[in-house]
């Protein structure tokens, strides 16, 4: 018989990608979103308003899953400052919700942070290091990391910093919105200043599953070998798939821009915990590229 996977915000491009992969792996899924969206043939898809604790609490209770993944996130930082009673909604209290009711029904429970829980003026930060979040995004994947803990003490919490590739729905992600403006011709600015250790989507599905395997309890950084500035990132990408001579400008981020909120600026998380632990390989910058352009799924 199939496991039982549960998916919370698992019509975005993450969870859709995740989705996606743990079908091909034999799990059953149900992806629990907003609304039903076209896209991963195989899962059966649940319309949730997550915030409803009550439902959410019914509906774990009567799919009776072996693990559920929590991507649900308001994670768009400018938003999450503009929004902050729905952002807390979100990414800590539904987030509590999740674990407390997969602890009773004993479930795995694995919920997605961030490196935005870190103050980012240091570098390879390891899972044990003091946080400091710079902006109401990253405090409230702080408290959101503290809620789940707490409710279900055997929860896998996973940090990224970046994740890259392409939806398999209509989720938004940061290739699919610079593949756009390059066939677009359109000038691309990207902050030389902003470091990133970035996952390839496929290898971070695949990391996720591995540790629901395992039924991983605690917190890990998932990421590649080494960093790189979004402005390299930005051109690397471009030439890969295919705009070798894209005019991509790189500039010092503006937090003094109106409506922006502050950005951590080193996001150099070490992945050294994963490394030892996990089957799946970690790759390096380029190589997680090159797997997120040229591997993309359909």
């Amino acid at each position: 018989m199939a496991r039982k996977l549960v998916v919370f915000g698992g019509g975005g491009f993450v969870g859709g990608n995740l989705c996606t992969v743990a079908l091909r792996r034999g799990w059953e899924v149900t992806i629990v979103d907003a609304r039903v969206r076209e896209g991963v043939p195989g899962a059966r898809w649940e319309a949730l308003d997550i915030t409803d604790s009550s439902a959410v609490h019914e509906l774990v209770r009567k799919l009776r899953p072996q693990a559920a993944v929590d991507l649900a996130a308001v994670a768009e930082i400018d938003r999450a400052e503009r929004e902050r009673e729905l952002t807390r909604a979100v990414n800590v209290q539904a987030a509590e919700a999740i674990a407390a009711v997969c602890a009773k029904v004993e479930a795995g429970c694995l919920y997605f942070s961030s490196d935005a829980v870190f103050p980012g003026t240091g570098s390879g930060y390891r899972e044990d290091d003091l946080l400091g979040p710079v902006n109401y995004y990253g405090r409230t994947k702080m408290e959101g990391e503290q809620a789940v803990r707490g409710a279900h003490p055997q929860a896998a919490i996973v940090r990224i910093s970046l994740a890259l590739g392409f939806p398999v729905t209509d989720g938004n992600s940061f290739f699919a919105a610079l593949e756009e403006k390059l066939k677009a011709g359109q000038e691309i600015v990207a902050p030389s200043d902003e470091v990133r250790t970035p996952v390839d989507v496929l290898t971070l599905s695949e990391c996720v599953l591995e540790l629901l395997d395992k039924r991983f309890a605690g917190i890990i950084h998932i990421g590649s070998t080494d960093s790189v500035d979004r402005a390299t990132l930005t051109r690397r990408a471009a030439k890969l798939m295919g705009y070798p001579a894209a005019p991509v400008r790189a500039q010092p981020s503006d937090a003094s821009r109106p409506g922006r909120a502050p950005r951590h600026k080193n996001g150099i998380i070490s992945v050294a915990k994963a490394q030892g632990l996990l089957a799946t390989p970690l790759l390096n910058v380029e190589r997680s590229i090159e797997r997120a352009i040229h591997e993309r799924l359909s």
